[in-house]
């Protein structure tokens, strides 16, 4: 079997990878110069759970706030129940000497806006063996690779990935290592320098696996890694379902960390406390997608149609979503959607489907559906194509071939609000599309975080290469969130104990287009909460798009402001559009939600 590639299909017709197809980003190192926090600038109390619950709330703990909370585990966790209260730290306050460099005032633990609040120091207890693959000095986590992940054109130019196999990030490289193998080395480097944990050294392994990913391979894989390592988590990048290996993991009381989109509610509430994700829950990513088409397109008239004879008359709907077997989530969410919608009144003329998703380019293009997909649009009069996900670019092609040219509003599924990715859809057609994404509004790479992070811990890592894995992998953000849970956990670690320091997360609205709302409501396992709205103009290219690119961004209406559903901003979308005004969005299109 081969090997999955992102944006490749496994069977025809042949699909060609819009990464693969992607130039080299040019972008400028920058200097990071962050300054040395004062010690006396360290907040008194870290914001993490109690281990006393008869001890009195001292400020500035975030269990002082009355937040959500979750109490229940799995039963290979530790269980512990009650509500949380605030404790404080030994050795963590005043004068004391600092260990960490945190930033800011109030400080953090790094320049990230995501980042907790600092501890700069810590001299205590911290517990031992807490809990299995923690130890007085270790937290062991394992970082899991599908190798067809992404096809990686890097500085080296296409570099091979690792056949299979386990590198410890403890022991010195073998050779020349794999791009993704390098970053990984200089995570653990840059999350141990500048987070708290207590005294523990988090040592990190990668697994690569060039197995074909069924659920069985996934089952196995998930085995193997407990036997040689016995982790206290597992952080999976690969491009399918990971879900199989949930089960072998969790059962054993491993907690799974993840960027995978697609995931309900109930998937995590399989193992509570266990299971974390990056992204939205299906639950939660359809009830913003929804809000905002029941608020600004149900029962509104047609307003931006490229058919000018519809302009101003009443819409009617059409459906689309994926059926693509790799990507069940998105078909799970696309149905979500479709019932919330149809709630607040909204009705469908027709629904079609696509039989693939995140296909950038068919080499074979004999099927015929999205012809057949588009006549059945004309045909029922659809003024508005609701796109529930699944990002494939046959379809504007065949309505630019009928001289079909409606509305679209697609929901976000990390392809189809990339720049790059909606480049390939059919201009003239994609110059009505509008998405609604958990993206952040980004600037350009050099100034986020997760560029910073990777040229602090390895100063010799190029650019370029940078930029591969900031726009293509989740590892940057996936290891912040867990660092955070461990950060905020407390010396005492263990997953009851990371359960509730995320709980105690306060639930603020961001204020920046550029940092998600990231909280966790009760008996929620996800971070992400908030998303923003944009629309394709064709005529402009974001700033870090290199010369060979073609022309085309997405721009964020309202300067990118960030919105919780079901609470999306008043105002009709088009006429909120400013062309000259509306900031190009620079997210390439990934899996990347925001750092």
């Amino acid at each position: 079997m081969s090997k999955r590639r992102r944006r490749w299909a496994d069977t025809p017709p042949l699909a060609i990878s819009a990464v693969a197809m992607l130039a080299l980003l040019a972008v400028l190192p920058s200097a990071l110069n962050l300054p040395q926090a004062n010690p006396s600038q360290t907040l008194e109390y870290a914001p993490v759970p109690p281990e006393d619950d008869d001890s009195t709330p001292p400020a500035g703990n975030f269990s002082s706030l009355g937040l959500g909370r979750s109490g229940s585990f799995g039963a290979s966790a530790s269980s512990e129940g009650g509500s949380p209260a605030p404790i404080e730290l030994p050795g963590g306050k005043g004068a004391r000497p600092s260990t960490k460099r945190c930033v800011g005032n109030p400080p953090k633990q790094t320049a990230d806006p995501l980042a907790p609040p600092c501890v700069a120091y810590f001299d205590g207890d911290n517990g031992g063996a807490t809990y299995p693959g923690v130890t007085e000095d270790e937290i062991r986590v394992v970082i899991y690779v599908d190798g067809g992940y992404y096809s990686v054109g890097t500085s080296k130019q296409a570099e091979e990935e690792p056949t299979s196999g386990m590198y410890d990030f403890d022991k010195p490289p073998e050779g020349d290592e794999h791009l993704v193998t390098r970053a990984g080395r200089a995570m653990q480097v840059f999350f141990n320098d500048r987070f708290q944990t207590y005294n523990r050294h988090v040592h990190m392994y990668m697994y690569w696996t060039d197995a074909g990913n069924t659920p069985e391979e996934l089952r196995a894989d998930a085995l193997d890694i407990y036997t040689k390592v016995k982790p206290f988590a597992v952080l999976t990048m690969t491009d399918v379902d990971a879900s199989p290996m949930v089960d072998p993991l969790a059962r054993r009381g491993v907690m799974v960390f993840g960027s995978s989109t697609g995931r309900s509610a109930s998937f995590y509430e399989r193992y509570p406390g266990l299971l974390w994700g990056y992204p939205p829950s299906i639950e939660k990513q359809a009830e913003v997608f929804s809000a905002w088409v029941c608020k600004k397109v149900v029962g509104r008239p047609v307003s931006f149609s490229g058919n000018a004879s519809e302009v101003g008359k009443p819409r009617k709907l059409g459906f689309m979503y994926t059926t693509d077997y790799r990507y069940g989530g998105l078909t799970a969410f696309a149905k979500e959607v479709k019932r919330r919608i149809e709630a607040c009144g909204g009705e469908f003329a027709i629904e079609r489907s696509t039989p693939y998703a995140g296909l950038a380019v068919q080499a074979d293009q004999s099927d015929d559906y999205p012809a057949q997909n588009m006549s059945a649009f004309v045909a029922a009069g659809v003024t508005t194509v609701i796109w529930a996900g699944g990002y494939e670019t046959r379809q504007s092609q065949a309505a630019a071939n009928l001289n079909y040219r409606p509305e679209w509003f697609t929901a976000g599924d990390g392809w189809m609000e990339g720049w790059q990715d909606a480049q390939y859809q059919e201009q003239s057609v994609w110059r009505y599309a509008w998405t609604v994404s958990n993206v952040v509004l980004q600037g350009k790479m050099e100034d986020t975080p997760c560029f910073k992070a990777y040229l602090e811990a390895d100063p010799e890592i190029l650019p370029e290469d940078i930029s591969w894995m900031c726009n293509f992998y989740p590892l940057y953000v996936d290891l912040r969130q867990f660092f955070t849970g461990v950060q905020v956990a407390g010396p005492k670690l263990s997953p009851a104990s990371m359960d509730k320091g995320f709980h105690a997360i306060p639930a603020i609205a961001s204020s920046s287009p550029a940092v998600p709302a990231c909280y966790y409501d009760r008996g929620d396992y996800t971070c992400v909460k908030d998303a923003l709205a944009m629309w394709w103009d064709p005529d402009s290219t974001p700033p870090n798009a290199s010369g060979g690119d073609r022309s085309g961004c997405y721009r964020a209406v309202l300067g990118g402001r960030r919105f919780i559903g079901p609470s999306p901003p008043d105002g009709d979308p088009t006429e909120q559009r400013r062309p000259g005004e509306d900031p190009c969005s620079t997210y390439i299109g990934g899996i990347t939600i925001g750092g």
